[in-house]
């Protein structure tokens, strides 16, 4: 996702919290959905982010997709909202595997880790960072 928030631009990937009492794969399902379009027909947790608050740590999964054509944020997403308020815009994107390590992504501890498991392969279990 390349994000425009206040002129700071940056790329993240596609994510949000969860509701109240959500499982974490309902909100990994509902927060792609959302933001792309997409409709994810398996996942696997590789990578958990912390953060100290206010922000909660990130679950990293690799996922399978359904067959689809466009990306394309929905109307009804907060990103959407806020893309219409214009001052913290989102965009999804695909990036290729081979220069994602030289995009300006937000958090460098996290694109380390996924450029890793791009190269190597994912670890069995979830790995914290």
């Amino acid at each position: 996702m390349h994000r425009n928030k206040q002129g700071s631009q940056y790329y993240t990937l596609v994510g949000g919290r969860a509701a109240d009492n959500e499982a974490l794969e309902h909100t990994l399902v509902r927060e792609v959905k959302e933001e792309t379009g997409l409709d994810v027909t398996e996942a696997k947790l590789v990578l958990i982010e912390m953060h100290p608050e206010p922000y909660n740590e990130q679950y990293i999964y690799i996922c399978k997709i359904a067959p689809h054509s466009d990306v394309v944020i929905q109307d009804t997403s907060e990103e959407a909202f806020l893309n219409r308020m214009g001052t913290n815009t989102h965009r999804p994107l695909w990036a290729d595997i081979k220069s994602f390590d030289k995009l300006a992504f937000r958090t460098p501890q996290l694109q380390a880790a996924i450029v890793k498991g791009l190269k190597k392969g994912w670890p069995k279990q979830p790995q914290q960072l």
